[in-house]
């Protein structure tokens, strides 16, 4: 046989040639369409902490629904935050149009009760000791650290299953949504039965704002809420020359029984301590709560549910909180969550 014309051979080349070719785009466009498709786990983690990482703040608008009682308890929340420390959160009750606001700023952190003209100052390394429902890298950081996350998308966004990490022990696994920007959508944190006892639904989500130069100002927050409570402190006057009855809390640690209460009347007003012993041993005080600043060297701001408290002390704790115009003090040995139980069930508790 002879050997085949060369222009068969120059067809077969340029044949094999466009083969390769159209191999290598094929492979080119597959390799482009899978760095397209859905991101795993890993990959939208990583995209968080670099998010958070770079963010030089954000402000946040939801509605924060508690679980507490037989009524639950809706509040707006409002969230400021400027790197690399500066947080301004306030609380709206819904049910009592009352606003709490929880301030850090370079004097400290600030819990401010503007209807009552009332504040409480501590130094803190809040918010960083106990992550917080409310806060974008409170739920981030609750991604990036459970490692047994479970993952799955969700219409046009995320969703992680994951570990809480919260003051309140109870709660012990969240579902954080997120949209396909990362921005959080809703958080539901649920009990050891699986149950949602805190909602977090968000209206708004802004990255990286502008602040006034007085944004987390202690006073002007203070006299902004002041104006805009006019009725919370109209009615708070109107109950303060309301006497107040004995409010028992509905939940007592096991081995913990009343040893006594007492009741007195000086200049301040009406004051009633209850003593409580057993297997420990502590105090719950109430007084008329008056409009006067009051200053901790430590401390931490506690959420209560219906109210902030303010969690001070080491070996013997206290805890003081506002409610209904009347201030609580809770001291003595407690450990802080049995602290925050007794705090949370005086709540709707009727005087005697």
């Amino acid at each position: 046989m002879g050997n085949p014309p060369l222009s068969n051979l120059k067809d077969e080349g340029v044949g094999d040639m466009k083969k390769v070719v159209s191999l290598t785009l094929l492979l080119l466009l597959l390799f482009t369409l899978a760095g397209c498709g859905p991101k795993d786990a890993n990959a939208i983690t990583k995209d968080l902490s670099s998010r958070v990482d770079k963010m030089l703040g954000y402000k946040s608008k939801a509605v924060l629904t508690l679980q507490t009682g037989k009524i639950p308890q809706e509040y707006d929340v409002e969230v400021w935050y400027q790197k690399p420390n500066l947080y301004r959160i306030a609380l709206t009750s819904k049910q009592r149009d009352i606003t709490q606001i929880i301030l850090k700023n370079k004097d400290g952190v600030f819990v401010l009760t503007p209807h009552l003209n009332k504040s409480f100052r501590f130094q803190s390394e809040w918010p960083q000791k106990h992550g917080q429902v409310y806060l974008y890298e409170s739920l981030v950081n609750s991604i990036t650290t459970d490692t047994a996350r479970h993952f799955q998308t969700e219409g046009d966004g995320y969703s992680f299953e994951v570990k809480a990490d919260y003051q309140n022990r109870t709660l012990t696994s969240q579902k954080i949504t997120l949209n396909k920007s990362l921005d959080p959508i809703k958080v539901e944190v649920r009990d050891t039965n699986m149950n949602p006892m805190v909602t977090l639904v968000y209206s708004e989500f802004q990255m990286n704002p502008a602040f006034d130069k007085d944004a987390f100002d202690k006073e002007r927050n203070m006299q902004a809420a002041i104006l805009d409570s006019a009725p919370a402190m109209a009615s708070s006057v109107q109950s303060s020359s309301d006497s107040f009855g004995v409010i028992e809390p509905d939940y007592l640690p096991k081995g913990v029984t009343l040893a006594d209460t007492t009741k007195s009347v000086d200049k301040d007003g009406i004051q009633i301590v209850q003593r409580y012993t057993g297997k420990y041993r502590f105090s719950l005080v109430e007084n008329r709560a008056h409009a006067t600043p009051v200053s901790f060297a430590t401390g931490e701001p506690v959420d209560l549910g219906y109210t902030i408290g303010v969690l001070t002390g080491n070996q013997v704790k206290t805890m003081i909180w506002n409610n209904d115009n009347v201030e609580y003090k809770l001291y003595g040995d407690l450990p802080s969550d049995e602290m925050v139980q007794v705090a949370k069930s005086v709540f709707n508790q009727v005087g005697k």
